[in-house]
Protein backbone atom coordinates (compact mmCIF):
# COMPACT_ATOMS: atom_id res chain seq x y z
CA UNK A 1 0.00 0.00 0.00
CA UNK A 2 2.39 2.78 -1.33
CA UNK A 3 2.49 5.08 -4.27
CA UNK A 4 5.79 2.74 -5.18
CA UNK A 5 4.76 0.16 -7.88
CA UNK A 6 7.45 -2.57 -6.46
CA UNK A 7 6.21 -1.86 -3.31
CA UNK A 8 2.65 -3.14 -3.80
CA UNK A 9 0.59 -5.98 -1.90
CA UNK A 10 0.92 -9.10 -3.66
CA UNK A 11 -2.57 -9.15 -3.85
CA UNK A 12 -5.79 -7.67 -3.03
CA UNK A 13 -9.71 -7.81 -2.38
CA UNK A 14 -12.54 -5.67 -2.59
CA UNK A 15 -15.57 -6.36 -0.50
CA UNK A 16 -18.85 -5.02 -0.96
CA UNK A 17 -22.09 -5.34 1.03
CA UNK A 18 -24.61 -2.99 2.76
CA UNK A 19 -25.12 -1.95 6.84
CA UNK A 20 -27.56 -0.82 8.93
CA UNK A 21 -25.59 1.71 10.35
CA UNK A 22 -22.34 2.77 9.40
CA UNK A 23 -20.64 4.02 12.57
CA UNK A 24 -22.07 0.74 14.06
CA UNK A 25 -20.26 -1.28 11.59
CA UNK A 26 -17.20 0.65 11.55
CA UNK A 27 -16.97 -0.12 15.62
CA UNK A 28 -17.22 -3.36 15.02
CA UNK A 29 -14.91 -3.71 11.79
CA UNK A 30 -12.10 -1.97 13.79
CA UNK A 31 -12.73 -4.20 16.77
CA UNK A 32 -11.95 -7.26 14.55
CA UNK A 33 -8.73 -5.77 13.31
CA UNK A 34 -6.36 -8.00 14.70
CA UNK A 35 -8.50 -10.85 13.18
CA UNK A 36 -7.82 -9.18 9.78
CA UNK A 37 -4.04 -9.07 10.50
CA UNK A 38 -3.88 -12.71 11.70
CA UNK A 39 -5.28 -13.91 8.10
CA UNK A 40 -2.48 -12.06 6.63
CA UNK A 41 -4.50 -8.65 5.77
CA UNK A 42 -1.86 -5.85 5.46
CA UNK A 43 -4.37 -2.78 5.38
CA UNK A 44 -7.55 -1.42 4.63
CA UNK A 45 -9.62 1.25 2.97
CA UNK A 46 -13.21 2.32 2.87
CA UNK A 47 -15.68 3.84 0.46
CA UNK A 48 -19.12 4.64 0.91
CA UNK A 49 -21.53 4.79 -2.26
CA UNK A 50 -22.54 8.40 -3.03
CA UNK A 51 -25.94 7.26 -2.80
CA UNK A 52 -26.14 5.17 0.30
CA UNK A 53 -23.44 6.00 2.52
CA UNK A 54 -24.45 2.69 4.17
CA UNK A 55 -23.26 0.63 0.74
CA UNK A 56 -19.48 0.20 1.78
CA UNK A 57 -16.97 -1.02 -0.76
CA UNK A 58 -13.66 -2.01 0.87
CA UNK A 59 -10.35 -2.40 -0.44
CA UNK A 60 -7.98 -4.87 1.62
CA UNK A 61 -4.43 -5.21 0.46
CA UNK A 62 -3.61 -9.19 1.01
CA UNK A 63 -0.57 -11.25 1.79
CA UNK A 64 -1.90 -14.39 0.66
CA UNK A 65 -4.87 -14.98 -0.95
CA UNK A 66 -5.19 -18.54 0.24
CA UNK A 67 -5.06 -17.91 3.77
CA UNK A 68 -7.02 -14.77 3.36
CA UNK A 69 -9.89 -16.66 1.38
CA UNK A 70 -10.24 -19.15 4.25
CA UNK A 71 -10.78 -16.18 6.80
CA UNK A 72 -13.50 -14.80 4.29
CA UNK A 73 -15.20 -18.23 4.29
CA UNK A 74 -14.83 -18.88 8.08
CA UNK A 75 -17.72 -19.45 9.55
CA UNK A 76 -16.33 -16.81 12.49
CA UNK A 77 -16.56 -14.02 10.08
CA UNK A 78 -19.70 -14.60 9.35
CA UNK A 79 -21.39 -14.07 12.33
CA UNK A 80 -18.85 -10.92 13.09
CA UNK A 81 -20.08 -9.58 10.13
CA UNK A 82 -23.90 -10.30 11.26
CA UNK A 83 -22.96 -8.64 15.00
CA UNK A 84 -22.14 -5.73 13.46
CA UNK A 85 -24.94 -5.21 10.95
CA UNK A 86 -24.40 -6.30 7.49
CA UNK A 87 -27.46 -6.66 5.78
CA UNK A 88 -26.66 -8.18 2.78
CA UNK A 89 -24.16 -10.99 1.25
CA UNK A 90 -21.00 -9.67 0.19
CA UNK A 91 -19.42 -9.70 -2.62
CA UNK A 92 -16.02 -10.81 -3.29
CA UNK A 93 -13.48 -9.56 -5.93
CA UNK A 94 -10.00 -11.08 -5.80
CA UNK A 95 -7.46 -9.16 -7.95
CA UNK A 96 -3.59 -8.15 -8.25
CA UNK A 97 -2.72 -4.66 -7.99
CA UNK A 98 -0.68 -3.23 -10.83
CA UNK A 99 -0.43 0.55 -10.07
CA UNK A 100 -1.16 2.62 -6.53
CA UNK A 101 -0.55 6.16 -6.23
CA UNK A 102 -3.78 7.04 -3.87
CA UNK A 103 -4.17 9.17 -0.94
CA UNK A 104 -4.77 7.49 2.11
CA UNK A 105 -4.68 10.21 5.29
CA UNK A 106 -8.60 11.60 4.29
CA UNK A 107 -11.94 10.93 2.65
CA UNK A 108 -12.16 12.23 -0.19
CA UNK A 109 -14.93 11.90 -3.65
CA UNK A 110 -13.51 8.43 -5.68
CA UNK A 111 -14.82 5.96 -8.31
CA UNK A 112 -14.60 2.56 -9.17
CA UNK A 113 -14.51 1.61 -13.09
CA UNK A 114 -14.37 -1.78 -14.24
CA UNK A 115 -13.86 -3.17 -17.86
CA UNK A 116 -13.00 -5.73 -19.71
CA UNK A 117 -9.56 -4.95 -22.21
CA UNK A 118 -8.47 -7.09 -25.36
CA UNK A 119 -4.60 -7.19 -24.00
CA UNK A 120 -3.83 -6.44 -20.57
CA UNK A 121 -0.69 -5.34 -20.92
CA UNK A 122 -1.24 -3.22 -24.11
CA UNK A 123 -4.08 -1.77 -21.91
CA UNK A 124 -1.54 -1.27 -18.68
CA UNK A 125 0.67 0.57 -20.95
CA UNK A 126 -1.83 3.11 -22.24
CA UNK A 127 -3.28 3.63 -18.78
CA UNK A 128 0.71 4.38 -17.68
CA UNK A 129 0.30 6.90 -21.14
CA UNK A 130 -2.67 8.51 -19.73
CA UNK A 131 -1.26 9.91 -16.45
CA UNK A 132 -0.80 13.71 -17.71
CA UNK A 133 -4.71 13.41 -19.20
CA UNK A 134 -5.62 12.11 -15.17
CA UNK A 135 -3.75 15.19 -13.77
CA UNK A 136 -4.73 17.74 -15.90
CA UNK A 137 -9.18 16.73 -15.38
CA UNK A 138 -8.20 16.70 -11.51
CA UNK A 139 -7.76 13.40 -10.82
CA UNK A 140 -5.25 13.51 -7.54
CA UNK A 141 -5.09 9.77 -6.70
CA UNK A 142 -5.43 6.73 -8.92
CA UNK A 143 -5.09 3.17 -8.54
CA UNK A 144 -5.49 0.05 -11.42
CA UNK A 145 -5.97 -3.67 -9.94
CA UNK A 146 -6.60 -6.88 -12.70
CA UNK A 147 -9.22 -9.48 -11.50
CA UNK A 148 -7.72 -12.62 -10.33
CA UNK A 149 -10.98 -14.76 -11.61
CA UNK A 150 -11.35 -13.03 -15.30
CA UNK A 151 -7.48 -11.62 -16.12
CA UNK A 152 -9.18 -9.63 -18.51
CA UNK A 153 -11.20 -7.10 -16.53
CA UNK A 154 -9.33 -4.64 -15.12
CA UNK A 155 -10.76 -2.27 -11.89
CA UNK A 156 -9.77 1.15 -11.89
CA UNK A 157 -9.67 3.76 -8.54
CA UNK A 158 -9.95 7.24 -9.19
CA UNK A 159 -9.78 10.35 -6.40
CA UNK A 160 -10.87 13.78 -6.96
CA UNK A 161 -11.73 17.28 -4.67
CA UNK A 162 -15.14 16.60 -6.04
CA UNK A 163 -17.85 14.63 -7.88
CA UNK A 164 -17.74 16.52 -10.24
CA UNK A 165 -14.00 16.51 -11.51
CA UNK A 166 -14.69 12.74 -11.37
CA UNK A 167 -18.25 12.83 -13.91
CA UNK A 168 -16.59 15.49 -15.98
CA UNK A 169 -13.38 13.24 -16.10
CA UNK A 170 -15.40 10.22 -17.26
CA UNK A 171 -17.31 12.07 -19.97
CA UNK A 172 -14.38 13.43 -21.21
CA UNK A 173 -13.91 12.58 -25.20
CA UNK A 174 -10.27 12.05 -24.53
CA UNK A 175 -10.84 9.66 -22.35
CA UNK A 176 -12.85 7.70 -24.45
CA UNK A 177 -9.94 8.07 -27.02
CA UNK A 178 -7.51 6.93 -24.96
CA UNK A 179 -9.59 3.54 -23.04
CA UNK A 180 -10.24 2.66 -27.19
CA UNK A 181 -6.56 2.94 -28.10
CA UNK A 182 -5.35 1.04 -25.11
CA UNK A 183 -7.96 -1.77 -26.01
CA UNK A 184 -11.33 -1.47 -23.91
CA UNK A 185 -13.54 -4.12 -24.72
CA UNK A 186 -16.71 -3.23 -23.02
CA UNK A 187 -18.70 -0.35 -21.52
CA UNK A 188 -17.45 0.72 -17.67
CA UNK A 189 -19.03 0.17 -14.83
CA UNK A 190 -18.75 3.11 -13.02
CA UNK A 191 -19.44 3.59 -9.10
CA UNK A 192 -19.26 6.96 -7.01
CA UNK A 193 -17.95 6.68 -3.18
CA UNK A 194 -16.54 8.75 -0.52
CA UNK A 195 -13.77 7.35 0.20
CA UNK A 196 -11.13 6.90 3.15
CA UNK A 197 -11.07 5.64 6.82
CA UNK A 198 -8.06 3.69 5.47
CA UNK A 199 -5.29 2.02 8.02
CA UNK A 200 -2.19 0.21 7.17
CA UNK A 201 -1.71 -2.65 9.81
Amino acid sequence: MSDQTNALPPSALMVQHPVADFDRWKKGFDEHQSARQSAGMLGHHINRAEEDPNSQNIYFAVSDVDQAKGFTESPELKEVMQEVGVTGVPEFTWMTPVRESIIWDRELPSMVVSHSVADFDAWLQGYDAADRLRSDAGIIGHAANRSLDDPSTVLVYHQAESFEALKAFLADPALQSAMKDAGVTSEPEVTFHTGGWAAMY
